[in-house]
């Protein structure tokens, strides 16, 4: 008991001191072609603060939580920060900064990720180029554009846990977890969110923690949690009338709105059309609003395995039941009814049911 007590006030206290009020000090010079730098706190996409330039020359005072994650921004550049009440020097000319050794190794590692911008840019140029074109041709060179963007964006996500996991000694972690959350399994996540880290307690933490909690609900090795919705008559169904009968059973939760999921489509359809004369079944479960799209979209699409809504958006029984906070997503039961894995996608979902079909 008494170390649980010490446990919960050392939590307490160090809730306690992110939230003093913490002044900063950030000043610095800026290309000529800079008229204005911008300030905002990582979390939100309006500047909270900005400063005209003069002479070259910038500065910003001011107070905020202790370690807060600021973001100052001028032309094309940014500096990412934490407010931990060291006086920051950024000549974005140059882009060197001089800070406290946290951000100074902050900045390193944002400058390791800013080495993907070229080609991104690159990419996106290209792609905003043809996109808009209804030409077949066009269109298909988006699609390999597109293919070549989420390659390099899994790289990027890669990187960054490269850096939270060097990093686990200090806040760093922070700035990078409030952004790639969605992209750990559940286990890795319960690894990274260890209540002994220095980061666990920052409120950029916030996102993080709540993905695993909504991760725990569909954990592999759970039984699937049972539930009533409509089918496309107007039905009453239960997921139990398909789930732990002895055969293996994707959960797909979907929608029509869901551009993703319209996109993922034709990747389930193919592995239902391989693999359901072997006993293989899909019970989409759809976050639509509108029966006549949700409908519609069925058709369109192919989908040709049993198909359930409330019809209630995103609050559905299903998403708090089964804790889904952003689609396409699933879950791939075992034949009694147990969660295998979640989440599989593209060549994933391909390369499971290889695994446990042999084929």
């Amino acid at each position: 008991m008494k170390r649980l007590f010490i446990l919960a006030f050392t939590a307490v206290l160090t809730m306690a001191v992110q939230a003093q009020e913490t002044a900063y000090k950030i000043s610095g010079k800026v290309p000529e072609s800079v008229k204005k730098v911008y300030l905002r706190l990582s979390d939100q996409r309006q500047p909270s603060d900005s400063v005209a330039v003069v002479k070259g020359k910038f500065a910003f005072n001011g107070k905020q939580p202790l370690n807060t994650i600021l973001v100052v921004t001028a032309g094309d550049d940014d500096v990412t920060l934490f407010n931990d009440g060291t006086p920051v020097t950024i000549n974005f000319g140059e882009m060197a900064v001089d800070a406290s050794p946290l951000n100074v190794k902050l900045t390193a590692a944002e400058d390791r990720l800013k080495g993907h911008n070229p080609l991104l840019e690159s990419l996106y140029k290209s792609y905003y180029a043809v996109a808009k074109s209804s030409a077949p041709a066009d269109q298909a060179k988006a699609k390999e554009i597109v293919v070549k963007i989420e390659a390099v964006e899994d790289s990027v996500v890669n990187e960054m846990k490269e850096i939270v996991t060097e990093n686990k000694d200090n806040l760093i972690p922070a700035v990078y977890l409030q952004q790639i959350y969605y992209a750990y399994g559940y286990d890795e996540l319960q690894k990274v969110l260890d209540p002994k880290a220095p980061y666990y307690n920052h409120p950029a933490m916030a996102r993080a923690k709540s993905q695993l909690a909504s991760l725990e609900k569909r954990r592999p090795g759970k039984m699937f949690m049972d539930m009533t919705l409509n089918d496309m008559d107007g039905k009453a169904h239960k997921l139990s009338e398909w789930c732990g009968k002895g055969n293996y059973v994707l959960i797909d939760f979907w929608a029509s709105w869901c551009g993703p999921c319209r996109r993922e489509m034709p990747n389930v359809v193919e592995n239902y059309t391989k693999y359901h004369d072997k006993g293989f079944e899909i019970v989409g479960v759809s976050f639509d609003k509108s029966g006549e799209s949700w409908r519609a979209a069925v058709q369109k699409l192919g989908m040709k395995w049993p198909q359930l809504s409330d019809l209630k958006y995103w609050k559905s029984e299903a998403v708090t039941l089964y804790g889904i906070n952003a689609i396409p997503s699933n879950v791939l039961l075992d034949k009694d009814g147990k969660i295998l894995a979640i989440n599989l996608m593209g060549d994933d979902l391909g390369n499971k049911l290889k695994e446990l079909y042999g084929f």
